[in-house]
């Protein structure tokens, strides 16, 4: 599965698995469904679920998943046969492979905060900021999805060639889970379905821990933080390289090393007024910019911009390079980073 794929399913998943809200109403316009949820989205105490994600390129994973007051145990088999289970117990993050016998452990902590799944209401809050105004919303025809009477929301993507394309999500009434969504974008589709659905179910603690073989291979890791370099390390770990000089006004706060072997990636940070502008990713591309993202022409090159909600990025090679801007800032516009581009000057 390449990047732009696993970048897709990513939010496929993420979305599968919001929308928590309570409301006593029964009848709702589709951005009442989406406001009551934005403004009154609340966890579930627990719940138990199984779901199926299938993609039109023959591509499943079978899923079951348990939730409890912040901890989570998560078992899947994908369509190769591949088994793991990923286990958040509060304290530590355990992944485990059946297929291979290794697990890792995280102990959690304010370093090692992103590897951790959101909570239903954060899940619930990203996704719907990334449809509510990208999309057009209607109500489709309700229908029982495991067991479940649902709100049937058809979402029509205003842009083409965007990450999040058209979508069609079926809302549990009651407890504001989403429980099927479908999801196309570019010539990708992605059916992500719950056939086993119980909110509120008593979930017994030592559900939350792992049984780890004996003769498994197991990885203690420490969180390290990303090393920092100067100019000249980053010249000779990835070669010469464009920047933002800081005569246009904005601040290069550092280097960093990603820590990915096959790519040399390094990331660096642009601020204004001490606070954060954005990012530059710098890296050799292991594939070409995918057609599924909106085309355009970065200094003279073949280039992509995505919008996602909040998320908003540019990308583009050249001289043997991929460069990815990640706007941070909100008031940002493309236009203000293309001009930004033509601009650039070459560190060697």
């Amino acid at each position: 599965m390449d990047k732009m794929k696993k970048m897709i399913y990513s939010a496929a998943l993420i979305l599968t698995l919001s929308l928590a809200a309570c409301s006593n109403e029964e009848n709702y316009s589709p951005q009442e469904i989406l406001n009551q949820a934005m403004q009154e989205t609340s966890e579930l105490d627990s719940y138990y679920g199984e779901y199926k994600i299938t993609m039109d390129d023959g591509t499943e994973i079978l899923s079951k998943q348990w939730e409890k007051k912040g901890k989570t145990r998560v078992e899947m088999v994908d369509s190769t046969g591949e088994e793991s289970i990923a286990v958040n117990d509060g304290k530590t993050l355990t992944s485990y492979s059946k297929t291979t016998n290794e697990a890792m452990i995280f102990g959690l902590g304010p370093e090692v905060e992103s590897l951790v799944r959101p909570t239903l209401k954060e899940q619930a809050l990203h996704t719907l900021e990334q449809i509510k105004n990208s999309h057009d919303i209607t109500i489709g025809e309700e229908e029982k999805i495991a067991g479940h009477e649902t709100y049937h929301l058809i979402a029509k993507a205003k842009k083409q060639n965007t990450l999040i394309g058209d979508m069609e999500i079926w809302v549990d009434k009651k407890t504001w889970m989403t429980l099927k969504t479908i999801s196309a974008s570019g010539d990708m589709k992605i059916t992500s379905e719950f056939t086993k659905f119980e909110p509120n179910s008593k979930i017994d603690d030592a559900k939350f821990s792992v049984d780890i073989p004996e003769d498994a291979v197991v990885k203690v890791e420490s969180f390290k933080p990303l090393e920092q370099l100067t100019v000249e390390q980053a010249v000779e770990k990835i070669g010469p390289f464009l920047i933002f000089p800081e005569s246009l006004g904005y601040t290069m706060e550092g280097i960093e090393d990603m820590g990915v072997t096959d790519t040399g990636e390094i990331a660096l940070t642009y601020s204004k007024n001490g606070d954060k502008q954005f990012s530059l990713s710098i890296f050799k591309p292991m594939q070409s910019i995918g057609e599924e993202e909106e085309l355009i022409e970065v200094r003279g090159q073949k280039g992509s911009k995505i919008e996602l909600g909040t998320f908003k990025t540019i990308q583009w090679d050249e001289e043997g390079l991929r460069y990815n801007v990640i706007l941070e800032n909100p008031d940002l516009t493309f236009e203000e980073i293309l001009q930004l581009t033509e601009q650039m000057e070459i560190i060697k």
